[in-house]
């Protein structure tokens, strides 16, 4: 392993703000955020109105025994090991079944050894690792909406402190540091989309423009601890996982993984963003990701439909301009974009990258069965990109053909109301132009 760096430091609040928490409102106060207070609140009535006032068993304790399982010989005493344990089996659990009680279980032990640490921060780095992750994973899969805030914020405390506690705590990490990393950059992520929706909810432009600059500065230090965490991940590390059109476990490189769930979320970022640069930046970086999936699994079909995605939006940008006909041209627009031969431009040559790739998405799709309307759809709209900047009537009209071909495969085999709506506007255009040439 490579001489560790220093590593980085104030990610989240500090330990002297272990003490705060964010409301359901956003706002700070002083009691400290329970992760399943409502599980506890629940708990606390069955109890009452099953008469169970006389039993000395409380509902933190019942709680807690969610976290037990056997333990690996030489390990029982070892607390962390113990936790280890529990958030390994929590994670496998999920996997094969959906179910949370281990991750529940972890969360609660971690809250227990915290309390009966005597410390506001436990003195382990790999401790506040879990128990960010565990609140990252709970988050995603058992949070109410109006919790998410508050395990966000929990979750960047507990990552800073592990931050914080790494460099005086070098041995033993290598099997979990990687994991860190990800941890710590897929919270900021989570932290990035509290931002956006409180940009969006902002009523005054001088907030709106504070917001944005903290979603950019949030997003570097997202990407930033990806990156760190990508160069770590062992060689042929596997993970378990669920594919989301299969009830069966597979297996799949840990790298690859994480990289193409990472490169979706910023891309889903990038979207958000109508400033040229922002919007190439992020969509940027997740390109890069997904380039070097491509490159190591040639048979990616997620690799390969992400290239497409991410330049599909860059692409996009112009076509917004466009569709703004009376506003000026844009400042952000680069110059001269329009007074340039248009297959040299950054616009034409994106559009064709962009359907070379979704072109190879849906050959790998269709030869392993996993073509979906998606891909389709993809595939027509880059056809659509080229339609818009193709020059000469021949070559648009072709692009259009193709793409008309696509829509029409998605529909007849993914039957869905919504997406013949989605699409019904430009087959009726292409139909209208179709009658007008053959009457010609």
């Amino acid at each position: 392993m490579a001489k560790a760096k220093r590593q980085p430091r104030g990610l989240g609040r500090s330990a002297a703000a272990a003490e705060e928490s964010t409301s359901q409102d956003g706002q700070k106060n002083g009691v400290r955020f329970n992760p399943l207070s409502g599980e506890q609140k629940e708990k606390s009535s069955n109890q009452a109105e099953s008469g169970a006032a006389g039993s000395e068993s409380t509902p933190m304790e019942g709680q807690e025994e969610t976290a037990s399982l056997a333990l690996k010989e030489g390990e029982a005493g070892d607390e962390l090991a113990e936790l280890r344990q529990t958030y390994e089996a929590a994670q496998k659990q999920f996997a094969e079944t959906g179910a949370q009680e281990y991750l529940r279980g972890t969360i609660h032990e971690c809250d227990r050894m915290l309390r009966n640490c005597g410390k506001e921060v436990y003195p382990s780095s790999e401790f506040n690792y879990i128990y960010a992750s565990a609140l990252h994973d709970f988050s995603l899969i058992g949070a109410e909406p109006e919790e998410l805030n508050g395990f966000v914020e929990l979750a960047l405390e507990h990552i800073s402190h592990a931050a914080d506690l790494l460099e005086g705590d070098m041995e033993n990490t290598e099997d979990w540091k990687w994991k860190y990393y990800l941890v710590a950059g897929k919270v900021y992520l989570q932290k990035a989309d509290s931002l956006y929706e409180a940009q969006e909810a902002s009523d005054s432009k001088k907030e709106f423009t504070r917001l944005g600059k903290e979603i950019n500065t949030t997003l570097a230090q997202a990407t930033n601890l990806l990156d760190a965490g990508f160069k770590l991940i062992p060689e042929g590390e596997e993970k378990h996982v669920v594919r989301l059109d299969s009830k069966s476990i597979e297996k799949v490189g840990a790298k690859e993984h994480e990289m193409v769930s990472a490169a979706v979320n910023v891309a889903l970022h990038a979207d958000r963003f109508e400033e040229y640069d922002q919007r190439k930046k992020w969509n940027t970086w997740a390109l890069d990701a997904y380039r070097m999936v491509a490159k190591d699994t040639p048979e990616s079909v997620e690799a390969w439909q992400g290239i497409a995605t991410c330049l599909h939006s860059i692409v996009g940008w112009w076509a917004d301009q466009a569709d703004d006909e009376d506003e000026e041209q844009d400042d952000d627009e680069p110059e001269d974009e329009y007074s340039l031969p248009v297959y040299s431009t950054e616009r034409g040559v994106m559009s064709l990258e962009a359907l070379e790739a979704i072109k190879k998405a849906i050959e790998l799709g269709r030869k392993s069965d996993s073509l979906s309307s998606d891909l389709l759809t993809l595939g027509a709209e880059c056809h659509l990109n080229l339609v818009n900047i193709a020059v000469g009537d021949a070559a648009a009209a072709e692009q259009s053909k193709l793409a008309v071909a696509l829509i029409k495969e998605a529909i007849a085999t993914f039957p869905d109301p919504a997406l013949e709506e989605r699409y019904a506007e430009v087959l009726a255009e292409f139909e209208e132009i179709a009658g007008n040439e053959k009457k010609e």
